[in-house]
């Protein structure tokens, strides 16, 4: 067993690598990366974002979410159209095609944290969790 209790970062390093490559491994099947696959997630959870929305709240480069938009309205998982209150702004919304396979990366994402975590009661899963999302939400905060 790896040693990273003596460095955290190594240790989010892992699970973020890890997480990415079962998304890819796993998505492969729907020619989904798993930055793709991902960002179905959070406009289907939300069902319309612009891309600034995204890129604020997955906290990726600009050009990356442009980019990953233009593949995924490409393969007709997402709808780009003009934010009626701001011409300059696109909106996403997803497709009957994005719908169709949210439920799979959704399931795929808990598999993937049930395999992480697999070690740990579910309690400990439970808090776990809540630990990440305040960890998150602070990293995020670092840019304000």
């Amino acid at each position: 067993m790896l040693n990273n209790m003596d460095n955290p970062f190594k240790s989010v390093s892992i699970l973020y690598r890890k997480s990415q490559m079962w998304l890819n491994s796993n998505c492969a099947q729907y020619g989904l990366t798993a930055a793709q696959a991902v960002v179905i997630l959070i406009v289907c959870e939300f069902g319309i974002l612009t891309q600034d929305d995204i890129t604020k709240r997955l906290k990726l480069d600009k050009s990356v979410v442009a980019k990953t938009v233009t593949k995924l309205e490409e393969r007709n998982f997402m709808v780009r159209s003009t934010n009626a209150k701001d011409k300059r702004t696109y909106d996403i919304s997803p497709t009957e095609k994005a719908w169709q396979v949210y439920p799979f990366i959704k399931e795929q994402v808990d598999i993937c944290f049930k395999k992480m975590t697999q070690q740990m009661t579910e309690n400990e899963q439970a808090e776990f969790k809540r630990l990440l999302m305040i960890a998150a939400d602070a990293a995020i905060k670092m840019d304000d």
